[in-house]
């Protein structure tokens, strides 16, 4: 749906998506929140939540890591931490209540078993608190895989982590080297 932003308040088009076409006229291309720009709206704010809480004791960070994935194609990950003796990838997950996000973990996955995170990896994920049995399915499915891909690419010398954000903290405060 295309709407013509000259008919809409300038009070709700600071609400709204607006944006020109090819002749510089303002549309709105829908009204509806996109649930794209919502998921990576939430994204960053569990990436911003999941800095705070790696940095809070001074630790040495970098955003958006550069690496190539599984398909051999240039990309960016979320954090690294850096240390004199580590590096450890960070891939942050808001997995929301279950659904399309968690699909996009398979992805994850396969950089992690084909060695493209490096030697260290964490993942840190987050849920909905109050999400629907199926979506407790997911998560409880979601933590025995990741102790099967544990001890599998442990084996390729690879150290990973699946860590709930809330025990993130934890994690960090009992990591030697951190």
């Amino acid at each position: 749906m295309n709407i013509n932003a000259n008919e809409i308040n300038d009070r709700i088009k600071e609400e709204l998506d607006v944006q020109n076409n090819l002749f510089g006229e303002q549309f709105i291309t829908d009204l509806r929140p996109s649930a794209g720009k919502s998921a990576a709206k939430s994204g960053k704010l569990f990436e911003k939540i999941v800095e705070d809480k790696i940095i809070g004791g001074g630790r040495v960070i970098n955003k958006r890591p550069k690496f190539r994935c599984h398909f051999d194609l240039p990309r960016e990950g979320d954090f690294e931490i850096i240390t004199r003796d580590r590096e450890i990838h960070v891939e942050c997950k808001q997995l929301g209540n279950c659904e399309s996000h968690f699909d996009k973990l398979s992805h994850v996955f396969m950089n992690l078993v084909s060695g493209c995170y490096g030697d260290e990896m964490w993942l840190v994920y987050d849920y909905n608190g109050k999400i629907n049995p199926r979506g407790q399915r997911h998560i409880a499915a979601l933590v025995e895989r990741c102790e099967i891909l544990k001890k599998q690419v442990a084996l390729q010398g690879i150290t990973f982590e699946l860590v709930l954000v809330d025990d993130l903290s934890d994690l960090i405060a009992t990591t030697e080297y951190l």
